[in-house]
């Protein structure tokens, strides 16, 4: 167990913001990382889309195990604590690995192309699988994409790569909102992920519902409106989850001391945190520790 949560950010070999790996290719550089152990819990700085196109695979993403199978797709998004699981090797399927700007630019921060519900964790589960894609073409893409990829011939090729990756996201946001039951609409979800955005930068520092309706300059009930109906909680609670899986990755991915993790996430004292915890847990740190 690392003494702090390794923070892992994009690293290509080229200039591109995009790799495409087979599972075997995958496989092969996880075994070969250094500086952190990519079979264990760390949290990532960018966005990964893993596909199943053989056999069967376990992903594991904040605290949950998914279990992908052929023609399953399971999006892990930045800040988000992961770790692949030695089953990759026996399945077949490709790694997608996306630059945080890149993604951030051109899709969750664009007023052009916005993907409300991809990536979306807190109101999204991150798989789909085959039945929920239907016929839609979706695998045939992604072996365009990891075909040009490969190709030698490099003339337009990061434009080539960018334009299969923008099928693949807007696909799987298609699907998102087809299957999704929730009717809240486009503009709400902007304000819903506006003020996410503004939570995972300033959690530690500022927890007051009220505070973060001020920040995005609108009325505190049009907010807790907007969260509750895209999650069903309030603003508060909301802000409790938040912090609560926030202590979680802390606790499963580090040997920081209990004192220490208060602080890291925002609590004056230790005692505090232990209380917060409980009380949304049912269980102390220290019991949520032994019990993984």
């Amino acid at each position: 167990m690392e003494q702090v949560l390794p923070k892992i950010a994009f690293k290509s070999n080229t200039i591109l913001d995009i790799e495409v790996m087979t599972f075997a290719e995958t496989y092969k550089k996880l075994t070969n990382v250094h500086g952190h152990d990519p079979f264990a819990a760390h949290k990532i700085q960018f966005y990964i889309i893993l596909v199943v196109t053989k056999n069967t695979y376990a992903h594991y993403v904040d605290f949950k195990c998914y279990d992908l199978r052929e023609g399953s797709v399971i999006f892990v998004a930045k800040n988000q604590v992961h770790y692949f699981t030695k089953a990759l090797q026996n399945a077949e399927g490709f790694a997608i690995i996306l630059n945080s700007d890149f993604l951030e630019q051109n899709y969750l921060l664009s007023k052009n192309i916005t993907l409300n519900r991809l990536y979306n964790y807190h109101i999204e589960v991150p798989v789909i699988h085959p039945e929920e894609i239907g016929e839609d073409e979706f695998i045939s893409i992604i072996q365009k994409l990891y075909f040009e990829y490969k190709l030698p011939n490099n003339f337009a090729k990061l434009e080539m790569l960018r334009a299969y990756i923008n099928i693949i996201l807007l696909k799987a946001e298609r699907v998102k909102q087809e299957q999704s039951r929730n009717t809240i609409k486009a503009h709400w979800l902007r304000v819903f992920n506006e003020f996410k955005t503004l939570l995972e930068v300033n959690y530690t520092n500022k927890r007051n519902s009220r505070g973060y309706a001020a920040d995005l300059h609108i009325s505190y009930k049009f907010l807790n409106d907007v969260v509750k109906k895209s999650t069903g909680k309030t603003v508060k609670a909301f802000i409790d989850d938040f912090v609560t899986i926030e202590i979680k990755r802390y606790l499963a991915s580090t040997s920081l001391s209990i004192k220490e993790i208060s602080y890291a996430t925002g609590f004056d004292e230790p005692a505090n945190m232990i209380k917060f915890f409980k009380k949304h847990t049912q269980e102390t740190p220290l019991q949520f520790r032994k019990q993984l």
